[in-house]
């Protein structure tokens, strides 16, 4: 049934949630295809390391708010690259454990490193995926490739340069200023971490509330909560960014606010629509 390539019983595409795989098919020739690091989003730069970075910023926060029940607490900083390394330090070696697992210790699973895209089938029952030059098929697909992020429609954007929650958590210098764009769950608790650690956060949201996805008590309770630690510029976006020597300016309303990096988080959207699906149905 080989199409001028390798045949499988099952291709999956991505290594995050991907990389489950049950008991059940130890008998199956499988083959793991990744273009980016193994382990997926939640390990490498989603749920894992943000919730890493979450506990030295809540201590840095309790020890201020510690202050109204009369304990004196002073926080004398926080060194950014010590929790980051300590983070990533962490994180690194078991994408990379997971990944020598794959590669070099299950004998039924083939890990193929690169882009995998459908293309066009000349099998009945059988489905065709292309890595990078590499055709193989399968009768079963799983296709677990998760999101990216979602860049809104703001001039000077990719020419200023910015951060996404895929990069933001690796930065090389701590920003005393930091830009927010979004009011979602990625925007709230890299907000909330930079500005524990001591970072002065300006939030820019499109809605009136933060979270405004959430049970509508949440969202009021948290905006006002969050807005005490943070500048919440809610209601608007910046029509404009700017990198200039000062900074990146932001441009809002008549008036612009200069920070140090500029974070989007304005929401994710699937990777699907980069693997020629329509091909297979």
């Amino acid at each position: 049934m080989s199409e001028n390539g390798d045949t499988f019983d099952l291709i999956i595409i991505g290594s995050g949630s991907g990389n489950h795989i049950p008991e059940f098919l130890d008998d199956w020739r499988i083959a793991m295809v990744e273009r980016d690091v193994f382990g997926g989003t939640c390990l490498n730069r989603g749920c894992i390391p943000s919730k890493m970075l979450v506990l030295p910023a809540d201590r840095a926060v309790e020890a201020d708010e510690a202050r109204s029940l009369g304990v004196d607490i002073t926080v004398n900083g926080a060194d950014w690259l010590a929790i980051r390394d300590r983070v990533f330090g962490r994180i690194d070696p078991i994408s990379e454990s997971g990944r020598g697992y794959r590669a070099e210790r299950c004998e039924n699973v083939t890990l193929i490193e690169g882009t995998g895209q459908f293309v066009r089938s000349e099998v009945d029952g059988m489905h065709a995926v292309d890595v990078d030059g590499r055709r193989i098929t399968a009768p079963n697909v799983l296709v677990a490739v998760g999101s990216r992020p979602s860049l809104p429609p703001i001039a000077g954007l990719q020419e200023c340069g910015f951060h996404t929650s895929d990069s933001i958590m690796r930065l090389d210098t701590f920003p005393s200023r930091l830009g927010i764009i979004g009011g979602g769950y990625i925007a709230a608790e890299m907000g909330h971490v930079f500005s524990g650690l001591g970072s002065e956060v300006s939030l820019f949201n499109r809605s009136t509330t933060m979270l405004s996805r959430h049970d509508s008590d949440i969202a009021t309770t948290f905006t006002e909560e969050f807005g005490r630690r943070v500048s919440l510029q809610l209601g608007h976006l910046p029509t404009k960014v700017e990198r200039t020597p000062q900074g990146i300016e932001l441009h809002c309303d008549g008036s612009i606010l200069i920070v140090d990096e500029l974070l989007l988080a304005t929401g994710r959207e699937p990777n699907s629509d980069l693997l020629n699906c329509d091909l297979v149905g």
